[in-house]
């Protein structure tokens, strides 16, 4: 036999095709798309399937507030905006599948597999941001981040005059972004192509997530995160001199060349944002007043231009002298490079700072399989003779757990009740409560690092999305009436970050592939901890898990207790099986 000739295979044709959601055109934040999949499509390829929108940003512009440039979360673009996701049969009688929390699942699979190339492909179809931009990147030891791209932001457009004049505004520099996401869903990442003519289609139901955990401001801009990204102060005139003593007026201020800033197109910073200047040795920010009087003031930008001072171009701001705007810090605003520029627009402002999306044009694009009327034919006979087709895929559920920020022992149990069980993935996420400028100012938010001096001071701004060590000892894992492993997982040295438990590392690895997450890239572990078993390991292979307890207890530190309550999303990973009989459907799980 040749081997240029395929006897044994049937010719296919391929076709994309869209369908549009069913129950409007526009969706905000907490709303529901529903989108209805036809039995007349007879075959769909699931993993070359996406769903399809436009998604618009809209900042607070109620009166006084200032701009800011907002984007969504920079690992996991605009799959952060689906919470979760459940797949029915077409006549909604079988729920196929359900992912709750679907976008912590996405945020861990995105954490660790991840490459460049797959950040690339994430920022170009998904919303996501790149760290490979140079403008964006630091030159003072800065770690790499995807939170700085604000050259070429999906989400909004930059002023391309010289000088910027111009203030910041929705109606002009927001932009709409048209978004392409893959499904990770048991049903859409599997590679065997999904027979809708016998299901009566599919329905999709995904309920969005609150405008309050999406929201994201650029890492060079914020007070607690990566300070030595943030343009470094210079001082009023472009000299070296004493910039800003106390009880100085504010009119200019001129910026370091580091970090890129020699360029007013490369400035994190926009025309229209209240402003502040941070000391990072000492983490103090200066205070103001209008002249005059003891009302606090805040320097907000009223011009962004390239200045060249001695030969070299550097980045002036100008501020709103409108009343006068005096340093009453106490202390001088020095030159020698302990002072950064921050944000103040989100954090001079109350909790009522509000930012909306909106996603419009939704639609599920789908790679329609027309196949050999033979096969079809094979297929239809076989239920008209009352056999049972099957259709395995890998899924998972989240099963959660809270618990309270002074407990010093998580004592988990999962009622598991899966036949065909591959793993665990148990993700400890800050249940704290914040609203919108909290979570994006990060003050009170879970801090990974515990020396303020290190890079980043990095206070999270993915509340809630993420996992969190938050100062765990150690963990064991009990089924089948002994500990898995033998001995309990010791984690202090990643808790305390003094180092990397690599036994962690291994269990968690070993969960994943059995999950079919490829891990790329173990970089992201301290910002979203998680905790892996593996109970199966080999393509094949599957464990019982029915009738079996199952308990996940985790111990933390004595002399430092937690600093945050949690939710524990414990996503168990195991093959299901649609059966399909006559006009019946049923799921093994």
């Amino acid at each position: 036999m040749s081997f240029f000739v395929a006897d044994d295979k049937l010719p296919v044709l391929q076709q994309n095709i869209s369908i549009p959601s069913e129950n409007g055109l526009d969706y905000n934040s907490t709303q529901t798309i529903e989108i209805n999949i036809p039995a007349g499509t007879k075959f769909i390829n699931p993993k070359e399937c996406y769903l399809q929108f436009d998604v618009k940003l809209t900042n607070d512009e109620a009166s006084g507030v200032g701009a800011i440039r907002t984007m969504l979360d920079a690992e996991t673009g605009a799959q952060v905006l689906l919470k979760d996701v459940r797949i029915y049969d077409g006549n909604k009688n079988q729920l196929l599948e359900e992912i709750n929390d679907y976008n912590v699942l996405v945020a861990a699979k995105y954490d660790y597999e991840t490459n460049e190339s797959l950040k690339n492909k994430r920022a170009m179809l998904e919303g996501s941001g790149v760290s490979t931009i140079p403008q964006c990147r630091g030159d003072r030891g800065s770690t790499e981040t995807q939170a700085n791209q604000f050259i070429n932001n999906p989400y909004y457009s930059n002023d391309p005059a010289e000088p910027k004049v111009t203030a910041f505004e929705n109606a002009t520099n927001m932009r709409t972004c048209k978004v392409c996401l893959p499904l990770h869903t048991g049903i859409f990442q599997n590679d065997a192509v999904f027979p809708t003519l016998l299901t009566n289609g599919l329905h999709i139901s995904i309920t969005l997530e609150e405008d309050r955990k999406v929201f994201r401001m650029l890492d060079s801009v914020a007070q607690f995160r990566r300070t030595t990204l943030n343009p470094i102060v210079l001082s009023e005139t472009g000299a070296a001199s004493a910039s800003l003593p106390n009880g100085s007026n504010l009119t200019t201020m001129f910026t370091f060349t580091s970090n890129a800033q020699t360029d007013a197109d490369n400035s994190p910073f926009v025309v229209g944002q209240y402003v502040n200047f941070l000391q990072t040795s000492t983490s103090t920010s200066a205070s103001f007043v209008i002249s005059g009087g003891a009302i606090k003031g805040r320097p907000q930008i009223t011009q962004i231009a390239t200045v060249e001072v001695g030969g070299i171009d550097h980045v002036r701001y100008t501020f709103d002298t409108t009343p006068q705007l005096v340093n009453a810090t106490g202390a001088t605003i020095t030159t020698d490079g302990s002072w950064v520029m921050i944000d103040d627009t989100v954090a001079g402002e109350g909790s009522s700072y509000s930012c909306t999306y909106k996603i419009s044009n939704c639609e599920m694009v789908l790679q329609q399989v027309t196949a050999d009327p033979r096969y079809e034919q094979g297929m239809v006979s076989k239920m008209k003779e009352g056999g049972v087709i099957s259709y395995d895929f890998l899924s998972c559920t989240n099963y959660k757990y809270s618990q309270l920020q002074s407990d010093r022992v998580a004592n988990i149990r999962l009622p598991l009740n899966n036949a065909r069980m591959k793993s665990i993935i148990s993700i400890p996420t800050d249940a704290t409560v914040y609203d919108l400028k909290s979570a994006m100012v990060g003050a009170d938010t879970y801090k990974y690092a515990i020396n303020s001096n290190r890079d980043f001071r990095s206070h999270s701004d993915r509340s809630g999305l993420v996992g969190i060590s938050d100062g765990i000892s150690n963990y064991s894992w009990f089924y089948d009436g002994r500990l898995q492993p033998s001995r309990r997982v010791d984690l202090t040295r990643t808790s305390t970050q003094s180092s990397i438990s690599a036994q962690g590392l291994i269990e968690l690895d070993k969960a994943l592939t059995a999950a079919d997450i490829t891990t790329h890239s173990m970089r992201k572990y301290v910002e979203n901890f998680a905790i892996g078993r593996a109970v199966a390991i080999g393509k094949n292979n599957v464990y019982d898990a029915r009738n079996k307890d199952f308990n996940l207890q985790v111990n933390y530190q004595e002399t430092v207790a937690p600093t945050k309550p949690k939710l524990w999303h414990n996503f168990v990973f195991h093959l299901r099986r649609m059966n399909i009989q006559g006009d019946s459907v049923s799921i093994e799980v």
